[in-house]
């Protein structure tokens, strides 16, 4: 392997924490640095005893500390009949510990001009803080202290389940993520995948205490997780740090992941969802994607560029700009540790959603049928490596790239690799890429509106499905 000044991956694997190994010498290998002006600075793999994942990279520019705890803990995992469990339970971590409640988890975050959260998606639950590098030793025990040491009190069981049954039962006055939820309620059905992570009425309201204690013991264990720390501090002492706050966490058994494969698309299909009173359609239209681990995931957020991102974009051009449909249009891959979505998403008035569906399906075909350009393909891979560069300049965006390598089994040298591969990509290598994963005869079209006013505009493009929104 060629040797580079640039940067350096230390490799730890499954030692034991203990003071001699805090003092012990290191062992580097070198890795060749990101090509293109993509740099990213050294970082360690290391294994607790425990099966705790730890991710560190030391950066000296501000004395600032992130750490990012992930769990394959998300709304995949809620048991059927108690959809939202996961995105329950995560809220509730910052509510209440056995030794601080909601207020002194804020003061003592507040005092030393810190940063705590937790949030949790389809995939994983995220406890994240950031603070300054000299209140490390404190932070670790309150980072500890709300993942490990939850008091779910009842009264905030109750508290936050009664905020989330208002919450959902306002979704469809937000009309852009009511039909979001929609769209992946149709393409991802019968999956664990199906449902909004913010849970269902019936099944957040049937959530209890025990429900909430009994996820927390069986998917919060160290061999689940993954803790990513990145900033200024002395990586012997951060170790040490870390063994003292999460190394008498306990290993043990946790239910491995579910094991589906969603159905693919075949033919067009309509889905109108009906809402009394909206003076505007929402649109969804695409089918299955791919996952984040797909070989031709870079080259496709370089096409997804070519086709929406920015004013000059294929999509944004003709539908917003040239036929004033709409204020925005934009596509993307929801891409996780399985195959996602593929959505184009936009919005346009009532009396033009069969003319906005046209035009969108219109410019799939001519991006499909091809010749893509030698200047709108160099743009978009200059806005996909201007956005990984701005990635790797903060501590936060720097914890997320390794904890994407690790949770998803990207190869160590990613960052490496994927700068000279996206700088590598042309029109004639694009093109077969892009006829493979837009689809155009075979996709789901979901329709948030008030049927009255649209669904007659629909005949003729795919067999009608009518949902009432609920």
């Amino acid at each position: 392997m060629r040797r580079s000044n640039a940067f350096a991956l230390l490799v730890l694997l499954a030692m034991p924490i203990s003071p001699v190994f805090a003092q012990s010498k290191i062992q580097t290998v070198d890795v060749p640095a990101p090509a293109g002006g993509v740099d990213m600075p050294a970082w360690s793999r290391m294994v607790l005893p425990n099966g705790l994942v730890v991710l560190l990279m030391r950066q000296d520019e501000n004395p600032l500390v992130h750490a990012r705890l992930t769990l394959r803990a998300g709304s995949a995992a809620d048991p059927k009949g108690k959809e939202g469990l996961a995105s329950l339970t995560a809220e509730l971590l910052t509510a209440g510990t056995e030794k601080r409640s909601a207020e002194q988890i804020a003061t003592d975050t507040d005092f030393v001009g810190g940063q705590l959260s937790a949030t949790s998606d389809a995939e994983t639950t995220t406890v994240t803080s950031q603070f300054l590098s000299r209140d490390t030793a404190r932070q670790f025990d309150l980072l500890s202290d709300v993942v490990l040491r939850p008091a779910f009190a009842a009264a905030e069981v109750d508290r936050i389940r009664q905020q989330r049954l208002a919450e959902i039962a306002a979704l469809p006055e937000n009309s852009g993520r009511y039909a979001d939820i929609q769209y992946e309620s149709v393409l991802m059905a019968g999956t664990p995948y199906a449902h909004p992570s913010t849970g269902l009425k019936a099944s957040i309201a049937s959530i209890t205490r025990d429900d909430v204690l009994g996820f927390h013991k069986s998917t919060y264990a160290p061999n689940n997780g993954v803790l990513a720390i990145v900033g200024a501090f002395d990586p012997a002492e951060m170790i040490k740090t870390v063994d003292a706050a999460f190394g008498g966490w306990s290993k043990r058994d946790v239910p491995a992941p579910a094991t589906f494969s969603p159905a693919k698309v075949s033919g067009r299909r309509i889905v109108v969802v009906d809402y009394p009173n909206l003076n505007q359609a929402q649109v969804r239209l695409g089918a299955i994607g791919i996952a984040r681990n797909d070989p031709e995931y870079a080259a496709l957020q370089v096409a997804n560029a070519v086709l929406s991102f920015g004013f000059s974009s294929r999509l944004t051009e003709e539908i917003r700009v040239n036929r004033s449909l709409t204020y925005r249009i934009a596509s993307r891959f929801n891409a996780g540790s399985r195959p996602g979505t593929f959505v184009i998403q936009t919005f346009t008035k009532n009396a033009t959603t069969r003319e906005i569906i046209d035009a969108t399906l219109g410019e799939v075909k001519k991006f499909r049928d091809g010749p893509l350009t030698d200047a709108e393909v160099n743009r978009a891979k200059n806005i996909i490596l201007s956005r990984l560069t701005q990635q790797l300049e903060t501590p936060s965006g720097l914890a997320g790239m390794l904890t994407q390598i690790e949770v998803f089994g990207l190869p160590k040298d990613y960052v490496e690799t994927l700068a000279p591969s996206i700088r590598g990509l042309t029109p004639a290598t694009l093109q077969p890429i892009v006829r493979k994963h837009f689809p155009l005869d075979d996709v789901v079209i979901v329709v948030f509106t008030t049927a009255a006013e649209t669904k007659a505009q629909l005949d003729g493009l795919g067999a009608i499905e009518m949902r009432k929104a609920e």
